[in-house]
């Protein structure tokens, strides 16, 4: 399927305004005039500045509170050997904090768990809110749909219905992550030491098994031999149909137990770069217009002169133990 540029646009934005979020369409539009009038003014951003250094959000813009999702095709799991299949168990409730704590003593005792799970999060109304920001805190681009419920900033998961109209689907992006994880192009693990006595746990990312880097967690909800594991991720690596890319600002929760870690929601906000490697995944020619899905600034400054640079999307992810 080869479509032009000036086609494509066109494409989806007629695709938006049939199957995305109505109330999002014209919330973009009164966004962006918002923007351009406040222009001057935003030159001298310091809301933006402040924001940047973690200081509350003070420019948010009106948007509708909830977005459109669509249906994502299955994933065909061809994977030999067999992907390993994430345990079950659920202990987090979605209120935990994400804010990592200060400090965490080191057990000694570490275990590792091995990435085998990672997929869209359906419903762009479940999620994070990223930016801290219930409205828009950038000026969106023209196709990009609105924030989830309470500002959560699901976007990518927004996008399906609008993908119907010109004959993609999101289905795409996880056949494409599932496809790296079974070829060990995107070899993700995790160095989990619990401290149930402090509630905290010291994690490092390995990436093709060399640690990369290292966070603390909350641990919370101990419930027969598992935890849940909180806080911010930063970076992580990912790679989508060959083409390596990055997720930034990622935020978890996920259960950590004896045989892995599963239920886990990972949100995040991914680059042009990255971002035009999902639109590809998609649909031919997608990151031509990878720029008018943009919905968040990727310093989550919640500057509204500021244009939007970054896609927002969550994640399912979970895994399993292997030995030491």
């Amino acid at each position: 399927m080869n479509i032009s540029k000036l086609a494509l646009i066109a494409l989806l934005g007629s695709a938006l305004m049939a199957f995305g979020c109505s109330d999002d369409s014209t919330g973009g539009g009164n966004t962006a005039g918002s923007g351009g009038s406040g222009g001057s003014g935003g030159s001298g951003g310091s809301g933006g500045t402040g924001g940047t250094g973690g200081g509350e959000v003070v420019a948010c813009e009106d948007a509708s509170t909830m977005c459109s999702n669509g249906e994502i095709e299955a994933t065909d799991e061809n994977c030999e050997p067999a992907l390993a299949t994430p345990p079950t168990a659920d202990v987090c409730t979605g209120g935990e904090s994400t804010e990592n704590p200060a400090s965490c003593t080191a057990t000694g005792t570490t275990v590792t768990h091995q990435l085998t799970q990672l997929e869209i999060l359906g419903d762009c109304n479940v999620g994070y809110n990223l930016d801290s920001c219930d409205g828009t805190s950038c000026v969106p681009g023209g196709l990009a749909p609105g924030e989830g419920i309470d500002g959560v900033d699901n976007a990518l998961a927004g996008l399906a219905p609008v993908l119907v109209g010109v004959g993609g689907n999101l289905g795409g992006l996880d056949q494409a992550l599932y496809d790296s994880i079974c070829d060990g192009s995107m070899d993700l693990g995790f160095r989990v030491d619990l401290n149930l006595e402090e509630n905290c746990a010291i994690v490092e990312l390995l990436v093709d098994g060399t640690a990369t880097s290292t966070v603390l967690l909350n641990v919370s909800n101990p419930t027969d031999g598992a935890v849940c594991a909180s806080g911010v991720l930063g970076a992580i690596p990912i790679e989508i149909a060959g083409v390596p890319g990055a997720m930034h600002n990622a935020v978890l929760r996920a259960t950590i137990g004896d045989e892995g870690f599963s239920n886990g929601t990972l949100g995040a906000t991914v680059d042009q770069a990255t971002a035009g490697a999902i639109a590809d995944a998609l649909i031919d020619g997608g990151s031509a217009v990878v720029a008018q899905v943009f919905e968040i600034n990727d310093n989550l400054s919640g500057d509204t002169s500021a244009g939007c640079n970054a896609l927002s999307m969550t994640l399912t992810i979970g895994g399993v133990t292997e030995p030491e």
